[in-house]
């Protein structure tokens, strides 16, 4: 009687402590598991200043990230860059078009043999104002003439005169100008409000309003 009890708690402990060896074996199998397939970068954001934009976000181990800009709403068929980005965790984008909605995504590129790409994270934002102009100060007016200034590290390409009952004047401005960052223009009317724009090619990149003295 004794030993058919002794057997019956041997099974019964053996029964019991099953799961526990079941579950260890799992633990120790789960952590030789490697993924096929790359985890999205996470917190992608974007900040934008004027025509410029940051992007930041948390990348994945083992991976280098592509950047994609596309001048659309979470379209990307008009995709103007492809950017590829390594041991950084934030880039910035400058000279986009102001007060445009632009796409981003974003990816992790495997380091790894054997290990996917993962999906794109995506985001759409829309660019600030740009002004490149200077104030003009009381020595840039005459009555007849005003002396436009602004960034000359800026990429330019014409100016565009606007008043009331005058078609847009558009004036072309010479390699000196742009190095120079100053255009005079002249032959203009006594006090008269002015609208003058500044463009690289169809990209709008400032305005300034201003009053010729009377």
């Amino acid at each position: 009687m004794k030993n058919i009890n002794v057997n019956i708690i041997l099974k019964a402990c053996i029964i019991m402590l099953f799961p526990l060896l079941f579950l260890a074996c799992e633990d120790e199998n789960a952590g030789d598991y490697t993924p096929d397939q790359l985890f999205r970068p996470v917190k992608f954001s974007s900040s934008t200043s004027g025509s410029s934009v940051n992007f930041s976000w948390v990348p994945v181990a083992n991976s280098s990230i592509s950047l994609e800009i596309s001048k659309d709403s979470l379209a990307f068929t008009d995709i103007l860059q492809i950017i590829a980005l390594d041991e950084v965790t934030e880039f910035t984008v400058e000279n986009l078009y102001s007060s445009t909605r632009y796409s981003a995504r974003i990816k992790s590129v495997s380091k790894v043999i054997g290990i996917s790409d993962s999906e794109y994270t995506e985001i759409t934002f829309v660019t600030g104002i740009e002004n490149i102009f200077y104030s003009a100060g009381s020595e840039d007016i005459t009555a007849n003439s005003i002396n436009v200034k602004w960034n000359s590290l800026k990429e330019v390409s014409d100016l565009i005169l606007s008043t009331n009952g005058v078609d847009d004047l558009i004036i072309n401005l010479s390699e000196g100008e742009k190095a120079a960052g100053e255009k005079p223009i002249e032959g203009l009317n006594p006090g008269t409000v002015y609208n003058i724009q500044i463009l690289n090619g169809d990209m709008l990149r400032g305005t300034i309003v201003v009053t010729t003295l009377s």
